[in-house]
């Protein structure tokens, strides 16, 4: 598998906000967004190629932290993904697969669950979405929409909608700006303006990591 990095942080977003995890970056997407803040891991060479035995063997240095979190580019188009998850779920670890909407989410072993993107208009990538890979997310899954402009914001609001017809097993729904556009209080006066998203429970969310570190410090 390409391998980017493999280090130990603390979740920046989501339902493991502020816990310590292993995160383990694989090189190579399948999208190109507009504001992707990780290009070293979609383009060019800055991977080494690692074997699931090899993967495990790095993750255990970090003794004691049970949670891990698969990142990327995009980890579900790497052929071994499928044993990778199967030996972390086998070793008694907790994963979270962040995956970025275009892969049907369809392996649930146990203590896996999946964070999927819904890429927004200002991503460039809104006509890659299906919304019939939204239903595949179950109560455990998250389904988080990037912001970068209030265009962004009502299609969300279409989008949660829309998936509230379909699911009674809605999964966590959470907003994310895109960092240095709009204002986080921006984002919250709308979402506090909107029944559809009040709701849904949907909530709103910074990326921890780039509050505490430098925006673009890579292992972190």
């Amino acid at each position: 598998m390409k391998v980017c990095e493999i280090f130990r942080s603390i979740e920046g977003e989501g339902l493991r906000t502020g816990l310590p995890a292993v995160f383990i970056r694989l090189h190579g997407c399948n999208l190109r967004c507009s504001y992707c803040d990780s290009m070293y891991a979609v383009e060019g060479s800055d991977y080494k190629q690692m074997s699931v035995t090899q993967i495990l063997d790095a993750i255990k240095e970090y003794s004691g932290i049970t949670h891990v979190t698969l990142t990327g580019g995009e980890p579900l188009i790497h052929q071994d993904v499928e044993e990778l998850l199967r030996q972390l779920s086998g070793n008694g670890y907790r994963v979270n697969i962040e995956t970025n909407g275009t892969v049907p989410c369809k392996w649930h072993f146990p203590g896996l669950f999946y964070t999927m993107d819904w890429k927004c208009k200002s991503s460039g990538m809104t006509a890659k979405m299906k919304m019939e890979n939204l239903e595949t997310l179950g109560s455990n899954d998250v389904l988080k929409f990037v912001v970068g402009t209030i265009e962004d914001l009502k299609e969300t609001e279409n989008v949660v909608k829309s998936l509230a017809e379909k699911k009674s097993d809605m999964p966590h729904l959470f907003i994310s700006p895109v960092f240095g556009n709009l204002s986080n209080d921006e984002i919250v006066n709308w979402l506090l303006g909107s029944r559809t998203m009040v709701e849904n429970n949907v909530r709103f969310q910074v990326q921890l990591h780039k509050i505490i570190w430098e925006p673009e410090r890579r292992g972190v």
